[in-house]
């Protein structure tokens, strides 16, 4: 997925700051995407460079004037050309550090193995809770009623995927220790 195409969408529900863009980032897509402010700015810049953005100046006493950003209708049209063209392939592969070191665990103490699967444990559960907030967000009415349908669907993707994490890991704990040192 392109940042450049996320931030479209995003700006397709209303004009908004790079900031407030990283804001909306962290209340509703943060299960399965993120990015830096850094990079929000950088793309922004570059979208508005290809014409799929625009912004305005909202001045402000006492701080630095807000730069606003809006979707062009190019952008718009770019957006959804991007949104109906699904990808061939749907789910990749990730890439996690955490199970690579599981891999070779072996070399491993169990003391050592068993606190690090006790702190994802812990992890995961901070993010469940994360979830459990977006949920309530969106069901507050941050979003309209179409919207929020949708949005709950991708959370309840990554509240399943997070409780399967947690039930993983619990049965290598319980594993680990029938199996002894």
């Amino acid at each position: 997925m392109a940042l450049s195409h996320t931030l479209l969408g995003l700006l397709a529900y209303k004009p908004m700051t790079g900031y407030q863009v990283k804001q909306f980032f962290e209340s509703s897509i943060s299960h399965f995407w993120n990015a830096h402010v850094s990079q929000i700015y950088r793309e922004l810049t570059r979208m508005e460079e290809e014409g799929w953005v625009s912004h305005y100046i909202e001045p402000q006493e006492g701080k630095p004037d807000k730069k606003i950003y809006s979707i062009t209708v190019t952008g718009t049209e770019a957006f959804m050309r991007w949104l109906k063209d699904f990808p061939q392939d749907l789910e990749k592969i990730e890439r996690n550090e955490f199970l690579v070191r599981i891999f070779f665990a072996s070399r491993l103490g169990k003391s050592d193995l068993t606190y690090e699967l006790k702190r994802y444990v812990r992890k995961q559960q901070e993010q469940l809770e994360n979830y459990k907030k977006i949920s309530e967000e969106v069901q507050g009415g941050s979003c309209g009623e179409s919207d929020a349908f949708f949005w709950h669907m991708t959370l309840r993707r990554g509240i399943k995927a997070t409780e399967a994490a947690i039930e993983w890991a619990e049965e290598c704990l319980e594993l680990l220790e029938k199996r002894g040192e």
